[in-house]
């Protein structure tokens, strides 16, 4: 072990013993400042991260604490994840090897440092090693309402440990969560296809300014207009790490969800148009359609009503990923191509007017769907009309 790192353990160790004990006291030197990495490629660091640094020369520390530790190796981890009861952890590492993790991923590193005078300091540090502590390290995690950025937001904020803050007021964007979302992934991307599939109608509520910050490039840009007895809070900013240039990764056509989502519409399209010409009933092409919407509603059930993920209660893309669709399913195999009886003429006219109400939800704003939804939307319906209508596309 090196000389400063053999140090470094000792100062971590002491520092250890004497907060346990009582509150300690940062040299007048010290200085705390406010992380903001930039996003990485995995999805779950799509959105950018939020950490606590600690510096104090004459204590030679430099400490990081992490709102953002999670271990996937947990028990029964997965199953928790998909649930939605994911516990995350407070972590703490030097600022050398945090950094280290950033420019090996190629993430900038900007920082921001506090105009705190030394009680406030010494609160915030206090505070932040008795949260580290094993009894108090873990909680509950949530996206939008307690991660690595709301952390910080509720420790520096209005009813935070650090007196004197004032907030200025920040300009109303009129934002939706979907819409800040938006912002961080690629538009024909199957991250945002997927999300905006499996989140409801909680998500399309206008939000407060405030709310914005679950997203560490918000939480950052709140910092520069709060004051603290009349000056900046923010003292200074500078980037702990640029980034170096990326190269540009082009998602190959085939593969994006726009794609798929007009190749099944195109594909509707053709069997249509060979039904009509040949007189020949493809029947057995429904079965994939209703088949999808089927399966689909199974998943949004389950996270609507078998998780604890909030966000996707009240999904309307329930009308058309539909548990309706096993009745079409059953139609389809019932009739085989031939005309439909009275009742499951009923069956297939209620979901016709389900799959007609999609775009009417989304244009009054209750819930907005992903506008790849809509060449899917328009096969199925294509599909669902001559069995609610007796419509034959024959001649």
């Amino acid at each position: 072990m090196k000389p400063n790192l053999f140090h470094n353990f000792l100062v971590f160790v002491f520092l250890t013993l004497q907060i346990q004990a009582q509150d300690f006291k940062l040299s007048e030197y010290a200085a705390i400042s406010i992380l903001t990495c930039e996003p990485g490629t995995d999805l779950y660091a799509s959105f950018g991260h939020s950490a606590i640094r600690v510096q104090d020369p004459m204590m030679q520390l430099d400490i990081i604490y992490n709102y953002g530790i999670f271990d996937f190796y947990a028990p029964n981890f997965y199953t928790n994840f998909i649930k939605g009861k994911l516990t995350y952890t407070l972590g703490r590492q030097y600022f050398s090897d945090f950094l280290f993790e950033y420019e090996m991923e190629n993430r900038s590193v900007k920082e921001q440092v506090l105009r705190l005078d030394k009680n406030s300091r010494d609160r915030l540090f206090n505070f932040l090693e008795k949260n580290y502590r094993p009894e108090n390290r873990d909680y509950a995690y949530d996206f939008f309402f307690n991660n690595c950025a709301t952390k910080i937001r509720d420790l520096i904020g209005e009813n935070g440990l650090i007196s004197g803050i004032q907030i200025n007021q920040a300009t109303d964007l009129k934002k939706t969560f979907r819409d800040l979302l938006s912002e961080n992934l690629a538009a024909n991307s199957w991250a945002l296809f997927g999300i905006n599939l499996a989140l409801g109608a909680k998500v399309d509520k206008i939000v407060a300014p405030r709310e914005y910050q679950f997203l560490p490039t918000y939480l950052s840009e709140s910092l520069e207009i709060l004051t603290i007895r009349g000056l900046p809070l923010v003292e200074n900013d500078r980037m702990s790490y640029e980034s170096k240039p990326k190269p540009k990764i082009q998602e190959g056509l085939y593969s994006t969800p726009a794609f798929t989502s007009f190749l099944i519409l195109i594909l509707t399209l053709i069997i249509g148009a060979i039904e009509y010409f040949t007189g020949k009933k493809l029947w057995s092409f429904n079965l994939i359609l209703f088949g999808l919407s089927a399966l689909g509603s199974l998943l949004l059930l389950f996270l609507w009503f078998l998780t604890d993920h909030h966000p996707t209660v009240h999904n309307f893309n329930l009308l058309w990923l539909s548990p309706w669709a096993f009745l079409m399913l059953w139609i389809n195999i019932k009739t085989r191509g031939n005309k439909p009886t009275k009742i499951q003429r009923y069956i297939a006219l209620v979901f016709v007017l389900l799959l007609s109400a999609t775009p009417v939800i989304h244009w009054i704003g209750i819930q907005k769907f992903d506008p790849l939804f809509f060449p899917i939307i328009g096969a199925i319906w294509m599909r669902s009309v001559p069995l609610a209508f007796q419509w034959n596309p024959v001649k």
